[in-house]
């Protein structure tokens, strides 16, 4: 026998489990740690992120609706398609609530609890406009991985409850000693007294979005608004912040990326019936702008907006084929359509301002020199003090806009919806309230160029005391002079429209909620434009890959209501 050749083997066969063993605990890839190994604070930061992505993409298309913003048509039931709405529901499934529910376990595990209780509200806030903009959704059977890949949906109001009760855990969770406090949180530092009004005021907002078909919440209401603890003052609000990166990566608020650009040229348009009802609106239809010190146009305006015109000495036939009916031209309008301006804009708004009429699906003329572009607030652009200068690519404030998420005005206007239509005045009448948040908006709208390190603005073009006093007299008067709730609601809604700029996703949820602004501009092409969308498509990503999902929406169906809204089929148009 030879004992050396056993030997050998034997040493080979020890050597080979040793290695094995050693070879084992290097398993786990270093560029994709376990979630034992996981950084709570990076995580944070991407559940942030994503977040902001998720809400940014809503906005837009709540914005587009509500007439903020342009929307194409000319119908409601071909303006998307369900492909339209797959990276907004594939960054609320893959990204958002799998890393909010990834880090709500590594951080309870590691006694993070401001980390846990942030997830949880932001998880709170995705889910909730899910429901809002497509319905029941997945939730329970949801981000569960290979133990799910087709997750069944959930009612609305299931959802929304569950929403509600990520917000509770999420306040208790704030409530606890952590062992550790966030070191980069984007929205408020970590400062736990911000995310818990925070928690609350989103409560406030949901219970809001229900009351029409849940007469319980009134309770509810009246006691958040009894204790008060909501974002009521600016150092509160929930804004996500942006950069003047032009790359690697690009920081800058997204529509100021594509207003100003080298070439020149606004890569969008605005809602002509957004200029109006800020600059025109309260006026018979004559833009108004602030000039003189008994002015009482809007103190906003100017920072909303910036015109690349004065006036439309510039249109033509080729530049702006709609111009010659318009109001500063023939004033031949379609038979059909409102009479201008007693109801609605239409092609021009005045004063050099461009932006588009609701449902116009013609060709796009070659007007981008000539199109207004965001201004400094909130996309961090250029303030219009009368240059009439084209766009370049870092004008104003070179894209350090905000998404304005949850602004204490917002707050205030919630409120004075609540005092009139719920009767709860807890916090002020309906009248005083409405006061609040046309003060509030402005305040944040005046000082936010200096909030960015933006001091170009010329002092004469700064509104003064008194002109901020005349404006809030006017939208007062329209209140006193309102001869119903209805028509009340209507000026408290209208001024809340016009202080979300930014936001589509509140105008959105109002707008189908309330019915306000009541005299939305209809669509132009058409008179008859179906149904408005009261939700959208199911994304293709979700009927398409999903055996358990349900059938897809059918264009136009009165069916296709959340389920808070049981207002008319023909509520909108």
């Amino acid at each position: 026998m030879n004992y050396k050749r056993i030997l050998l083997g034997l040493l080979l066969i020890v050597s080979i489990s040793s290695c094995t063993k050693q070879l084992d605990t290097m398993l786990n890839n270093p560029n994709y740690p376990g979630l034992s190994n996981a950084d709570a604070d990076l995580y944070l930061n991407q559940v942030q992120l994503s977040f902001n992505n998720f809400w940014t993409t809503a906005s837009d298309y709540g914005a587009q609706l509500s007439r903020q913003q342009y929307w194409g048509g000319p119908l409601y039931r071909n303006a998307y398609q369900p492909a339209s709405f797959d990276g907004m529901w594939t960054n609320a499934y893959s990204n958002m609530l799998v890393n909010a529910s990834q880090l709500i376990t590594l951080a309870q595990q590691q006694k993070k609890y401001v980390h846990s209780g942030i997830a949880r509200t932001l998880e709170a806030f995705t889910l909730a406009t899910l429901v809002d903009d497509f319905g029941d959704v997945p939730f329970s059977q949801a981000v569960l991985g290979a133990a799910n890949t087709n997750p069944k949906v959930d009612g609305g109001a299931s959802v929304y409850a569950a929403a509600q009760s990520l917000l509770d855990s999420a306040i208790i969770d704030f409530g606890k000693t952590a062992s550790a406090s966030p070191t980069n949180d984007l929205f408020y530092g970590g400062k736990k007294s911000n995310w818990i009004a925070l928690a609350k005021t989103l409560k406030l907002k949901l219970y809001m979005q229900v009351r029409l078909v849940d007469p319980s919440v009134n309770a509810k209401i009246q006691a958040l608004l009894t204790e008060n603890n909501l974002i009521n003052s600016p150092s509160q609000d929930f804004v996500f912040k942006y950069g003047t990166n032009l790359s690697a990566p690009d920081s800058r608020h997204e529509h100021y990326g594509i207003d100003y650009v080298q070439t020149g040229g606004v890569g969008e348009y605005l809602g002509n019936y957004f200029l109006w009802a800020v600059m025109a609106q309260k006026y018979g239809g004559s833009v108004k702008i602030t000039n003189s010190s008994t002015s009482n146009a809007d103190p906003r305006a100017r920072y909303y907006f910036y015109r690349q015109v004065l006036d439309y000495s510039w249109a033509n036939q080729q530049t702006c084929p709609c111009y010659g009916n318009s109001l500063y031209g023939s004033s031949n309008f379609p038979a059909w359509y409102p009479s201008v301006p007693d109801q609605t804009p239409f092609c021009v708004v005045g004063k050099g301002y461009l932006g588009r009429d609701h449902g116009d699906n013609s060709g796009a003329p070659p007007d981008g020199n000539y199109r207004t572009a965001w201004g400094i607030y909130p996309a961090g652009g250029q303030f219009d003090a009368d240059q009439g200068a084209a766009v370049t690519l870092t004008m104003g404030g070179q894209g350090a806009g905000i998404n304005p998420i949850w602004l204490s005005s917002f707050t205030s206007f919630l409120e004075a919806e609540a005092a009139l239509a719920l009767g709860i005045t807890t916090q002020g009448t309906a009248r005083t309230l409405l006061q609040n948040g046309v003060t509030a908006s402005i305040n944040k709208v005046i000082n936010f160029p200096a909030s960015i390190g933006y001091n170009s603005i010329p002092s004469s073009y700064v509104p003064t005391a008194s002109q901020i006093s005349n404006y809030m007299n006017l939208v007062l008067s329209n209140y006193d002079a309102a001869t119903t709730d209805n028509d009340r609601l209507n000026v408290i809604m209208t001024e809340y429209y016009i202080a979300l700029w930014g936001n589509g996703v509140e105008a959105y949820n109002n707008l189908r909620r309330t019915g306000k602004p009541a005299n939305l501009q209809l669509a132009v092409t058409t008179p008859s434009p179906g149904l408005f969308m009261r939700s959208f498509f199911y994304p293709s990503v979700f009927v398409n890959r999903n055996s358990n999902a349900p059938a897809q929406k059918t264009p136009g169906d009165a069916a296709n209501k959340v389920f808070w809204d049981n207002n008319p089929d023909n509520f909108i148009k």
